[in-house]
Parts: C-alpha cells; structure tokens; sequence
C-alpha cells in the first residue's frame, strides 16, 4: 500500500482509527477504570451533548463555512429555558432549541445576505450570544427546580437517545434527500452549483439555523444536567465540537462528510478527555492535547487543492 494510499485511508477512517487508539492506550494503562460498564456509561453521557451540537456544525464544515458561536448559543439557550421550566416543566425542552434556531438565523442571514465572512460572523455572535447570557441571568445560574419533570432530558439513557435520534434523521437528511446534495455540492463547488440553478443563499441559511437548533438542543440537555442554566455553560464547546467534526472525517475545506463519522468523532474527543481524567492529567494540559488532536486531524482530512476557498 503505497504513502497515498494510507493517506486517503486515514482520512476516510481516521474517526475509527482514532477511537480504537484511544480505547487501547487507556484500556492499557488503566484497565480497571477506564474499560468497565460504569465509566462507558459516563462516557456516552458526556458524549451525548457534545454529539448533538457537533451535527448542527457539521452541516456548516461540509458547506464550505465555519461556526464559532455554538459555545455562547448553547448558554444563552440553556438560560433562557431554564427560566421557562417553573412555568412549562418539562416541555420547556423545546425553548432551547427554538432559542437556537432563531440565533443561528440571525447569524445565517448576516452571513448571507450581508456577504460578511462565517469566521467573522459567528466570532461577533459568540460574544453577543455569551453577553447577553450574562445580561439575562444577572451573572448568577439559573436554577431548576429540583422536583421538576425537566431532569428527565439529562438523566440516562435519555441524553443517548435523543443523541442516537438525531444521528439517524440527520443522517438521512444528509444523504438522502436534496437538501443534503445540495449542502454536499456547495462545499465541493459553490461556484458551480450556483451555475446548475441550486438555490446556495437559501442552503447556506438553513445550515446555520440548523446548528443554532442542534446547539439550543444541546444546551437544554446540558440545562437538565446541571440543573441550572449557566452563563459560564458552553465555554471553549466550540473547540471540542469542530474537533468531533474534522475527527470524524468532515475536512474544514467542506464537500465532504458523515453524520456517523461526527458521532464517531465526539466520542473520541469524550473518550480521549475520560482518559486523561482517569490518569490525573491536569485540565489544562487536556486542553492542550485536545487542541494538538484537532490540529493532527485536520493535517490529515484537509483537502489541500481547495485551501484557496476556505471561508
């Protein structure tokens, strides 16, 4: 097998390769901790969260953008449903994501039709977003409470399962209907596909209030299991997510990608982050490895012949 064709390989595998990696050095190093039913438990809890946003985001890489405000949408989401739940109970759940979806709209509609870059975009929201969190909650949690039906979204398997659903339908939407062809196109060729007639400003709209749902979503699941709506919740998430898409095969140049591989991703980043907690390895070396793991993953994926159009 030749250097390319490893390399092609890896960039295809590389959410499996990575994971099998990290589930044989720390089953290695710590057997008795890391490989047992309880920690796989946490695991996938932990993995939950993060899997949900990382779907919304995954739509945007593959579209050729970027999405930097998950982090702040999650918080401000997360608040703002928590203030709903001694009116609503449990079905303040949805608050979250509609929250979301009407940030990541405004995001998508400056992006569009204001022709500003998505980085720049998405970096001024993350700020707005995260600011007026703080605004709302007075720089104090928001509590839930504690006899509320509302804990039932953070308590498992229900993380898991809303997770393992959302993979599934967006999957489907991914590849298997226009939308997701469309998404598809415009990251392999934007150009292009505005001269075949696929309408780009309303696909690139979509994308971003399709990650501010997912990201609304994730922050009222993350809400349940804190118990309180945070302005600190969400912190750096952006990191961790766009390192869960690029692990999971989806290159920043766009074109390409799996909501499976995003899954896979997310739980390695979870699994990699378990680890290094069950060794007693300080926060912020994890931070730094976690930086180092995206950076590898996305010398591996990149697709360098489009580096010119990365936006």
């Amino acid at each position: 097998m030749s250097a390319g064709d490893v390399g092609r390989f890896l960039s295809r595998y590389i959410a499996y390769v990575a994971l099998i990696a990290v589930v044989l050095v720390f089953g290695i190093l710590s057997p008795d901790r890391f490989l047992t039913v309880n920690n796989l438990g946490i695991v996938l809890q932990n993995t939950a969260v993060l899997c949900v946003v990382a779907i919304g985001i995954t739509f945007i890489i593959i579209g050729g953008s970027i999405d930097l405000s998950v982090g702040s949408l999650m918080a401000f989401s997360g608040a703002v449903t928590a203030s709903m739940v001694p009116s609503m109970g449990a079905y303040a759940f949805i608050i979250g994501p509609l929250v979301g979806g009407a940030l990541g709209a405004i995001n998508g509609a400056i992006f569009v039709f204001g022709r500003i870059p998505s980085f720049v975009v998405t970096l001024g929201m993350l700020s707005v977003a995260r600011g007026c969190t703080v605004i709302f909650t007075g720089g104090a949690p928001v509590p839930i409470p504690l006899s509320s039906d509302f804990y039932m979204f953070g308590t498992p398997p229900v993380p898991f399962i809303i997770a393992a659903i959302s993979v599934v339908i967006m999957g489907a939407l991914l590849h298997f209907t226009t939308y997701g062809r469309y998404t598809l196109a415009i990251g392999g060729d934007e150009e292009k596909a505005r001269v075949l007639g696929i309408p780009v400003d309303t696909v690139k709209f979509a994308m971003f209030v399709i990650s501010g749902i997912f990201a609304g979503m994730g922050g009222s699941i993350l809400t349940s299991q804190l118990g309180s709506g945070s302005p600190t919740v969400g912190t750096g998430f952006e990191l961790l997510a766009i390192s869960a898409v690029v692990i999971g095969g989806t290159p920043l140049t766009g074109g390409t990608g799996s909501i499976i591989g995003t899954a896979v991703g997310s739980l390695v980043i979870m699994s990699l982050a378990n680890g290094l907690i069950i060794m007693g390895v300080p926060t912020n070396v994890q931070t730094v490895l976690t930086g180092v793991v995206l950076i590898v993953a996305v010398m591996i994926s990149i697709r360098r012949g489009k580096l010119k159009i990365i936006k």
